[in-house]
């Protein structure tokens, strides 16, 4: 395990590497200049000295290469610079945010890996008929985009029942809607592997053999079918929980949590190019971290998996 663990990380450097590339270039060669919005913003008069000596502060002098070069050796060591907006480390910025965002992701893949269980299950066991009408509802949920679901939560839960309110205080009631939100359409998604996962197993030997002795199907689930399913579900959750890191700003914008959405719309706005850069590089870690956190789940799920590792 170590061994492969130790080569994982090293043939990730490359993708973190062309990751720092995208995340960096694509956000310097954005148009608008960062320095003249936030002078514009502050409301005073401003010379060309004092452009030039902001843009000088935060590096925005240097050409396009020596930048990167600069601000990648930063990164390394876990140091993003300074919001333009804000004048605080960049660092200090996510750290406010990033707990409120991190709660959100984690109480929706709670939340989807639920809807997932209930649907896939329910498919499979379920008359044809109801299993029918089941695959139709998830096809729907699936289709709906996340704002739209949004928008129709909030026009039933808050303006019809009353039931929530829109602009909250971050709240653990607050959380509700905005969790719904990005737990259905990820449940929904999730549900179909489950079941088609299910559908699989159950044409497996073991499995007839476990009818035929007469077993219950619960039995057979939880004994026969969940230990060889677990691994690849495993798998399509952790890249569930790195989706719904990133693809949670649109959410959090609609219903008022402070997430990370706030702060990367407020700085995609006042060109904060330093926080924008950060929170791109944090995805991409995010998304790397999820998917070896389910590498190592398969691995330890499969025994095969884990001989050939110590033979190797």
């Amino acid at each position: 395990m170590t061994r492969f663990l130790f080569w994982r990380l090293i043939t990730a450097i490359p993708t973190l590497f062309g990751m720092s590339l995208l995340a960096f270039f694509i956000v310097s060669l954005t148009p608008g200049d960062p320095v003249m919005q936030e002078l514009r913003a502050m409301g005073s008069a401003f010379s060309p000295e004092d452009v030039a000596a902001m843009r000088a502060e935060f590096g925005l002098d240097k050409p396009l290469p020596v930048r990167y070069v600069l601000w990648l050796g930063d990164a390394v060591r876990g140091e993003f610079g300074t919001s333009i907006a804000s004048g605080r480390s960049v660092i200090d910025e996510i750290s406010i945010y990033l707990p409120a965002t991190l709660t959100l992701a984690a109480s929706a893949l709670v939340g989807a890996v639920a809807i997932s269980l209930t649907l896939g299950i329910a498919a499979v066991s379920a008359p044809r008929g109801v299993a029918a009408l089941l695959r139709t509802f998830t096809v729907v949920l699936v289709s709906i985009p996340s704002f739209w679901m949004a928008l129709l939560l909030i026009w039933v839960f808050v303006m019809q029942l009353g039931w929530a309110r829109l602009v909250g205080n971050g709240s653990l009631g607050d959380l509700v809607l905005p969790t719904v939100t990005l737990s259905l359409a990820a449940g929904a998604s999730l549900g179909r592997v489950v079941h088609e996962r299910i559908r699989a197993e159950m044409c497996e030997d073991h499995v007839r053999l476990a009818i035929a002795k007469g077993q219950s199907p619960a039995s057979i689930l939880i004994r026969h079918i969940a230990p060889r399913i677990i691994g690849p579900l495993a798998t399509a959750w952790a890249n569930t929980l790195g989706a719904l890191l990133g693809g949670a700003v649109i959410v959090e914008t609609i219903f008022g949590w402070p997430g990370l959405g706030q702060l990367i719309l407020q700085a995609i706005a006042q060109r904060d190019y330093p926080i924008i850069q950060a929170y791109l590089v944090f995805m991409g870690l995010g998304y790397f971290a999820t998917s070896l956190l389910a590498d190592v789940i398969v691995i330890i799920s499969d025994p095969q998996l884990r001989r050939g590792l110590a033979y190797d």
